[in-house]
């Protein structure tokens, strides 16, 4: 689709767009013609005047919501100190601070808090990146296991690792060393291998021997992939598997941590720890960070040079963090979380008895994801699309997700008041869409 054939709620918006076609890259992706102008909290205004309430956190990034007070004070106060120092070359406070607040509340597999090390990135896809690197630094371990619905980021090694859409991967080659990608175990997908363990024991291990396996690489709750939850046994016979076989875990925590799932990491829900988690999105309220969390006796084997970043740690995004994790912990933001995800699952599974359209709502805390299918019971893509661009025509700012998902991904921040009127205007838009495009089943 192209910016002329989308729908736009003002001039200024529509003026906008027409700029954005002749100067930024073709490669974006748009579903309609929000063009913002300002937020605050979990509220936002286009150039039109327009307000919405945001269900998609600028793709689960805005965990403390737009501006928040604080976030904004611990920008201006560092900026005014100094942005950049290069923390790969010189000290600084503000990394080290930041690593030490994650040594204290991001879990890893048999490691206290002393035990942890950080590497600072600079978005999700580098926290990948270089976590690939720290797993295959062990000698004769190259091989790596994905899943099937992955979306780990579109450089070249953590492209290797997505599989949610062909046209992401369409002319590009593989890393050296392969990867093997095996069904994930979601728990809502009948057709799928619900023993995804076994299927590695099984199948994959007659290819490569596990001893030549680095890592398996698994996100906690499929992001790109629909917001998909695995079945509750899985994580724990994962452990056990990597465990048994000296494989390391990797968790892409990009999406589903820093509190999005009511804990700091999803994986926190089936009481298991990862051996590297990454993070990104959420980690600084929308400044450009990534970290990956590891044990010392993994991280520790880097040497001076194996892997570093001249903005990586940078002072500014640090402090973002820093403040990020703070207001996350004083307003309780991960109890609300639960609390509030927990009341907009139940809203929305009461939809699904009144719109045959809706097949599952599934998800954790602020992490949903919802189904269409059409009149045959089959996925339902342009049906789902029409309803994202409807809740924007009606002031809600949502997201799809997998092939016929929409995500519920808004701010922390986001009260009751907000999420009944962001709920009431979805309602609408889905019996507004069934109107219009429902079929009576062949």
């Amino acid at each position: 689709m192209s910016h002329s054939d989308f729908v736009y709620r003002g001039d200024q918006s529509r003026a906008l767009a027409e700029r954005d076609a002749h100067t930024l890259s073709p490669s974006y992706t748009r579903s309609y013609g929000f063009a913002i102008s300002h937020g605050r909290g979990a509220e936002v205004w286009d150039l039109d005047g327009n307000r919405y309430i945001d269900f998609a956190a600028g793709i689960a990034v805005l965990s403390t919501g737009f501006s928040h007070p604080r976030i904004v004070k611990a920008i201006q106060n560092q900026a005014e100190r100094y942005i950049h120092i290069g923390a790969t070359d010189f000290f600084c406070p503000e990394p080290v601070k930041l690593a030490e607040k994650l040594q204290q509340i991001i879990p890893i597999h048999r490691a206290a808090p002393a035990d942890k090390r950080i590497y600072f990135a600079n978005s999700g896809t580098e926290s990948i990146e270089a976590a690939l690197k720290l797993s295959r630094y062990r000698e004769n371990r190259s091989h790596l296991i994905a899943f099937y619905g992955a979306f780990h980021g579109r450089t070249m090694g953590a492209l290797s690792l997505t599989a949610s859409k062909s046209k992401q991967r369409g002319g590009y080659p593989y890393i050296p060393g392969g990867v093997t990608h095996v069904p994930y175990p979601a728990r809502s997908d009948h057709d799928n291998w619900a023993d995804a363990v076994g299927y590695i024991e099984k199948f994959v291990f007659k290819k490569v021997p596990p001893h030549e396996v680095a890592a398996i690489v698994v996100e906690p709750i499929q992001g790109e992939g629909g917001y998909l939850v695995p079945h509750d046994d899985f994580f724990p016979r994962l452990r056990q598997l990597c465990d048994k076989y000296g494989i390391l875990m990797i968790a892409d925590e990009i999406q589903s941590g820093v509190g999005r799932t009511g804990h700091w990491t999803a994986l926190e829900h089936w009481d298991v720890s990862a051996d590297i988690v990454c993070l990104a999105k959420g980690l600084a309220s929308g400044v450009p960070i990534g970290a990956i969390v590891a044990h010392n006796d993994v991280m520790g084997q880097w040497v001076p040079g194996a892997h570093a970043s001249t903005f990586g740690g940078n002072p500014l995004a640090c402090a973002a963090a820093l403040e990020t994790i703070s207001v996350i912990e004083d307003e309780g933001l991960m109890q609300r979380a639960t609390d509030l995800g927990e009341y907009a699952a139940q809203r929305l599974l009461k939809f699904m008895g009144d719109h045959p359209s809706m097949t599952r709502v599934d998800g954790k805390g602020f992490m949903l994801g919802i189904d269409f299918c059409d009149a045959n019971g089959k996925p339902a893509p342009e049906f789902r699309d029409e309803i994202v661009t409807k809740c924007y025509e009606n002031g809600l700012l949502m997201l799809a997700a997998g092939t016929h998902a929409i995500r519920f991904a808004p701010p922390l921040v986001l009260t009751k008041e907000q999420l009944d009127e962001g709920l009431t205007i979805f309602e609408y838009c889905i019996a507004q869409t069934e109107e219009a495009m429902w079929e009576p089943a062949s």
